[in-house]
């Protein structure tokens, strides 16, 4: 049975309710989720196979562009799995008393999820993107928790990496440029244990001192191909070579006294993290920025 829960009542999202909605069984609207740090996914989608118990859990994010929608729904990859799930279930019990209050049939349905949901074994989280005009998801990914990393396969016209693409001779598009850029910082920033911001993205990405650049600067001739790629143009596209800014970051970045890293952790840590640290908008909170920055990080070096 499946079932789709409409978290986002925004009037933009009614056609893909529309079409989604004769692909599942139960659909409700109507009480609204909060994720992580306040993030409200556009639609959750609950698949459970009632002979064998199986359950996934899908957060679906709606965009007008394809490219959008892939950034937005993989803002969740570092979330917790088992946090989800909690938060789902709480939201499950708002559902089942507003339905005990409105007489709504659907309810047996909705208590049938609950207990399927906390009486079976593992379940899968996963995060959707998709179109607004379209029922199909565009990717569908699970958690970074998950224990099954592969890619679900879905019917999309185009191929889309799991990972940003870091290795050898590379032409970044501006977007790509400034992504890899906002990726490095961050992650300079926790590896280098300096962390501890308050501030949103906005204010900590145009503070006057920028440490990563600093560190650069103080030798140019050491780190020529990190210091092409951070001092670059951010409104234009870029040629790097993935490699040597790998094994220029690994010589920075092995002066800390805060995390250490090899050079396999740390490139597997900015192809994971990219495709999250282009998602935050300018108003996200450092705090939460820097937790999901560290939860990708923690995993490459177990």
């Amino acid at each position: 049975m499946r079932f789709l829960f409409r978290i986002d009542n925004s009037k933009e999202n009614d056609e893909f309710m529309k079409l989604r909605r004769t692909c599942v069984d139960q659909v409700y609207a109507g009480i609204a989720m909060k994720i992580g740090s306040g993030w409200i996914p556009d639609f959750i989608e609950v698949s459970v196979d009632m002979s064998k118990g199986n359950c996934s859990l899908t957060l679906i994010e709606l965009e007008a562009t394809e490219t959008v929608a892939r950034a937005s729904s993989r803002k969740y990859l570092a979330e917790s799995s088992s946090s989800i799930i909690h938060v789902f279930i709480e939201y499950l019990d708002s559902v089942l008393s507003q339905c005990r209050n409105t007489a709504d049939p659907r309810i047996d349905a909705f208590q049938e999820l609950r207990d399927r949901i906390t009486s079976s074994g593992p379940i899968s989280v996963r995060t959707a993107a998709a179109l607004r005009t379209s029922s199909e998801f565009l990717e569908e990914l699970p958690l970074i928790d998950q224990p099954d990393r592969a890619i679900v396969p879905v019917q999309s016209p185009h191929k889309s990496p799991n990972s940003f693409i870091f290795q050898g001779e590379r032409v970044l598009s501006r977007e790509e440029n400034n992504g890899l850029r906002r990726t490095m910082r961050i992650l300079d920033a926790v590896i280098m244990g300096r962390d501890h911001s308050g501030g949103t993205l906005h204010s900590w990405r145009n503070i006057r001192t920028k440490p990563l650049e600093q560190a650069i600067s103080a030798q140019p001739g050491r780190y020529p191909a990190l210091k092409k790629l951070m001092f670059s143009d951010k409104d234009t596209g870029i040629r790097v070579n993935c490699d040597q800014i790998a094994k220029e970051i690994t010589d920075l970045w092995s002066r800390s006294e805060h995390m250490r890293l090899n050079n396999d952790q740390i490139v597997d840590s900015i192809r994971s993290f990219y495709n999250i640290a282009v998602s935050f908008g300018e108003s996200d909170r450092m705090q939460r920025v820097f937790e999901q920055a560290r939860s990708v990080i923690e995993r490459k070096t177990v």
